[in-house]
């Protein structure tokens, strides 16, 4: 099997020896280039969000909906639908899901849940009990193996989400080791990108620590559990987290490509799971976020409805307004 390093370790059987192949070397004028050459801005599966090379990572807590939204970029890729009504996506023939924890049942389930459109046999899951040797790095070994079954599947594939980053690596501490996990997250990236795919990669948000009396105290602007590398080696971070009224935030903290804008406010639907864009829309003006992230804050110490009266006062927007942003009526 290639890889993007100079060698590969091939095991043909578990206790084999390692067989090393050497690549021939290039030339510089076949992979490099000089530095006047113009400028060519990374492809973007999903602008401003999936990148085409490289990787989204998703990092969040557990349960607060990292999977919907894989599920909904999936759906939106295979049938060229609008992400969340809004935003415009490339369209691919087909996506690969890697389910590394729970079991297919669960995520099906999910599926059936939401309603999402998809062509049929254009959404392949593995899961952990069918691809139960899914660890791509064992005590600090690369399985070169399970990656080459991972690129066989991926073949053909628009996107690979890879779900959740911590079950594809084993062994003590390795979550917190910089060097396992930057490899981790590029050996993953490589399957898709090799296969022509983009890739979308969940993973955990740390817990928070407690204070002297118990408080909660977050984590500050790096929140992925385990190593920092993990952020270090993306192209593009964000992370999602609960909002206020049924609205739910997915924040970057990293993105190689167009800046703007910075966070996406997703309204929930308590009866589907689906979610709709009411900020964060592409050239539009970034107020409703702004109202959102202040809204939350307020309400950690008021009722919403007094925290809504009061930031519409001050910020000069009406109720109605406000309460469409959020994705709700007023009372």
């Amino acid at each position: 099997m290639g890889t993007p390093r100079a060698y590969c370790v091939a095991l043909a059987r578990r206790g084999a020896s390692h067989v090393r192949k050497v690549d021939v070397p290039r030339s510089l004028t076949s992979v490099g280039i000089p530095i006047e050459t113009p400028v060519l801005h990374p492809a973007e599966t999903i602008p401003g969000l999936l990148p085409t090379t490289g990787q989204l990572i998703l990092a969040g807590d557990t349960n607060v909906g990292k999977t919907l939204v894989a599920l909904e970029i999936a759906s939106a890729v295979l049938t060229g639908g609008l992400l969340w009504g809004a935003l415009p996506v490339r369209k691919g023939e087909k996506v690969l899901y890697v389910l590394a924890e729970h079991h297919t049942s669960t995520l099906q389930g999910l599926w059936e849940k939401t309603g999402l459109p998809t062509p049929p046999r254009s959404l392949w899951v593995v899961g952990p009990h069918e691809f139960s040797d899914h660890h791509v790095l064992v005590r600090g070994v690369p399985q070169f193996l399970v990656l080459q079954q991972m690129q066989a599947w991926a073949t053909e594939c628009a996107l690979v989400v890879f779900d959740p980053l911590a079950a594809f690596v084993r062994g003590e501490g390795v979550e917190n080791d910089n060097a396992q996990m930057r490899l981790v997250v590029d050996s993953l990236t490589g399957v898709a990108e090799r296969a022509g795919a983009a890739c979308v990669i969940l993973a955990h948000s740390g817990k928070p620590s407690r204070g002297e009396h118990g408080e909660r105290i977050q984590r500050g602007e790096y929140r992925i559990r385990g190593a920092s590398a993990i952020e270090d080696a993306a192209s593009a971070v964000f992370y999602m987290e609960h909002g206020t009224g049924g609205v739910f935030t997915l924040r970057r903290r990293k993105y190689k490509g167009a800046q703007e804008p910075r966070t996406y406010a997703l309204a929930r639907d308590p009866e589907t799971l689906r979610h709709t864009l009411v900020s964060g829309r592409p050239a539009t003006h970034d107020k409703q976020t702004q109202f959102l992230e202040k809204l939350q804050k307020m309400t950690e110490t008021m009722l919403r409805p007094d925290a809504m009266r009061l930031l519409c006062s001050l910020e000069g927007v009406s109720e109605s307004t406000a309460y469409r942003w959020v994705g709700g009526t007023a009372p």
